[in-house]
């Protein structure tokens, strides 16, 4: 391949070659030829009239310097360019005799001269290295005649900047940044970019007109010190320097303006859920103006509601805010006692001069977490006998109460003889209830019995949770049975008509019970006649019988001493009877003393 490049190569320079020399043969005698002979010829004919006339000098051979290879890194070595071929002779031999001219060379007439040498030229070599291993030749970096950023302040208002890469690869995108920034408030605002030779649009940001290779922007009305961003994506085609031209213009204005504005009040009331009676209850009044404009004169009004109490005692609180600007909140901190159960409502009204009322309210729970607990039975039993109580858990409150737990401890001297649904152990009974509801009653029995009279006192009392206790107690009198002796005895025995003597009459409690109305009465036979009695209570004389007033209250193991004086009056087994009653005896007691009289 090579030789056959080079032999082409050699015949292409041959034509060249002929081709050059033909034309230099037929253009040898043109006017500068002609001129320059004649001024030549002049020249000469002032020295020697019959001197032949002058011609250009015979042409010498040119060999042009050989083509230097240029090879790229990864071909192989290059040969050298073969030698050039030897030009043809500029001018034909001379004949063998010398051609006759005129002796003179007239003007007019034109001497026949050899063609001057071709003009040199460098013999076209054959390219030592195939085509594909051929580098391309380093080129200069171009310097753009503008900046890669550049600022347009206009008068009309605004400022345009433009910024983009220094420099970007062939087939590649580059962005150019505009932004626009209003000196003044301007409208009709306008931006127009012109883009380049050599390079594609791809989009823009915000959308722009697109005409041909025009973009333009209708950005409109601009506030002073607003600034807009655009942006612009073009394909870079060809190498050079690409510049995008952009410009900009907008209308200053001025504007005369009017507030219509309406202040909106609005109001917020919090405060706690749930209280206790009792507790201070804490609220805040919030006053919110979401209005366009300042609410003048601003009050609010709270009633104090039915529950509640203000420590000022007053049932109507008055507050001036004054003035709340749009968006401004005030806040009014409200404190009362809560004083009555159940749900309360407190409500605020809220005033202005140039707005409209309005009002909002707060709801507070006010419940209790408690617990009752009572404990009723007999209040007086037999010793021995059994004695039912009846043990009532109540939860009057307004939440449940969990976990509740009742203890009853009977009193040392009793035992429980029953508790249904507890656990007993020793004297004390325990009851356990997952859940009490508000409003619910719950009853548990226990039975108590002792040997001991007295008083005794059973207590209980009842926990949960939510730590909710309360306490009941109940007294029973376990009464004894009173036993009553009577005794009687004379102190002179035996005795003579006439003559005195004296009984003395004992009535002991030897029972474990007091008892009350011991009447005591002494009946004589007609052989005694009673004279006086004395005693614990007064007596009264009345023919053969002698009467006690009753005795109340005669305790256990309390003695009633009783005397009566007589005197004999007709000989005889004399036979003194007493008989005792009671509350506790119904039946007297008959007691008898002998007396002998002689």
């Amino acid at each position: 391949m090579k030789k056959q490049l080079g032999l082409m190569t050699s015949l292409v320079f041959l034509a060249l070659s002929a081709f050059l020399w033909t034309g230099c043969a037929d253009k040898c005698c043109d006017d500068n030829n002609n001129n320059q002979c004649v001024v030549q010829s002049a020249t000469q004919s002032d020295s020697t009239d019959q001197s032949e006339p002058a011609c250009p000098p015979e042409c010498k051979p040119f060999t042009p310097p050989p083509c230097p290879p240029v090879c790229a890194p990864q071909c192989p070595p290059p040969r050298a360019c073969p030698p050039p071929p030897p030009c043809p002779p500029p001018c034909p031999p001379p004949p063998a005799f010398k051609p006759m001219c005129a002796p003179p060379c007239p003007p007019p007439s034109r001497p026949v001269c050899a063609p001057p040498c071709p003009p040199p030229s460098r013999p076209m070599c054959a390219p030592p290295c195939p085509p594909p291993c051929r580098e391309p030749l380093c080129k200069p970096q171009v310097r753009c005649k503008y900046p890669s950023s550049n600022e347009l302040a206009c008068r009309d208002g605004i400022i345009v900047t433009a910024r983009n890469p220094q420099m970007c690869m062939l087939g590649d995108q580059y962005p150019i940044d505009f932004d626009v920034k209003a000196c003044d408030d301007v409208c009709d605002v306008e931006v127009t970019a012109r883009l380049p030779e050599g390079v594609t649009f791809v989009r823009s940001q915000p959308e722009a007109r697109v005409e041909g290779r025009k973009l333009t922007w209708n950005i409109g009305h601009m506030s002073k010190g607003e600034c807009r961003p655009a942006k612009v994506w073009v394909k870079c085609d060809c190498e050079g320097d690409l510049c995008a031209c952009f410009c900009a213009k907008a209308t200053p204005v001025r504007f005369c303006s009017l507030l219509c504005a309406h202040p909106i009040l609005t109001c917020e009331m919090c405060g706690p859920d749930e209280v206790c009676p009792g507790d201070q209850v804490q609220i805040t009044v919030s006053v919110t103006n979401r209005g366009s404009c300042a609410a003048e004169e601003v009050v609010l009004t709270n009633n104090v509601p039915d529950g509640f109490e203000h420590n000022s005692c007053l049932r109507s609180l008055t507050f001036k805010l004054g003035s709340i600007d749009p968006c401004q909140t005030k806040k009014v901190n409200l404190c009362f006692t809560a004083v009555k159960r159940g749900k309360i409502c407190d409500t605020s009204v809220i005033t202005a001069c140039n707005a409209d009322s309005t009002s909002c309210q707060c709801c507070v729970n006010v419940c209790k977490e408690c617990i009752e607990i009572c404990k009723v039975g007999p209040k007086e039993q037999m010793i021995g006998k059994n004695a039912d109580y009846q043990i009532t858990v109540v939860n009057p409150g307004d939440k449940p109460l969990t976990d509740v737990i009742v203890t009853d401890a009977a009193p040392s001297s009793t035992s429980i003889v029953s508790a249904n649904g507890s656990t007993i152990n020793g004297n004390q009974a325990v009851w356990r209830m997952r859940e009490i509801k508000p409003g619910e009653k719950v009853t548990l029995p226990i039975t108590l019995t002792t040997c001991t009279p007295g008083c005794f006192t059973n207590r209980v009392s009842v926990t949960n949770c939510q730590g909710c206790c309360a306490n009941a107690e109940f007294t029973t009198r376990w009464k004894g049975r009173p036993a009553l002796n009577v005794c009687i005895c004379d102190l002179e025995d035996p005795i003579c008509i006439g003559e005195p003597t004296s009984y003395c009459i004992t009535v002991v409690n030897q029972g474990s019970e007091s008892d009350n109305n011991v009447r005591v009465v002494v009946n004589f036979p007609r052989e005694i006649v009673p004279v006086s009695a004395t005693g614990d209570t007064p007596g009264q004389v009345s023919g053969q019988s002698v009467t006690y007033e009753p005795y109340n209250n005669l305790g256990p193991r309390q003695t009633l001493r009783y005397r009566v004086d007589a005197r004999a009056k007709e000989s005889g087994d004399a036979r003194i009877k007493v008989e005792v009653t009671s509350d506790s005896i119904k039946t007297p007691i008959v007691q008898q003393e002998s007396t002998i009289v002689n």
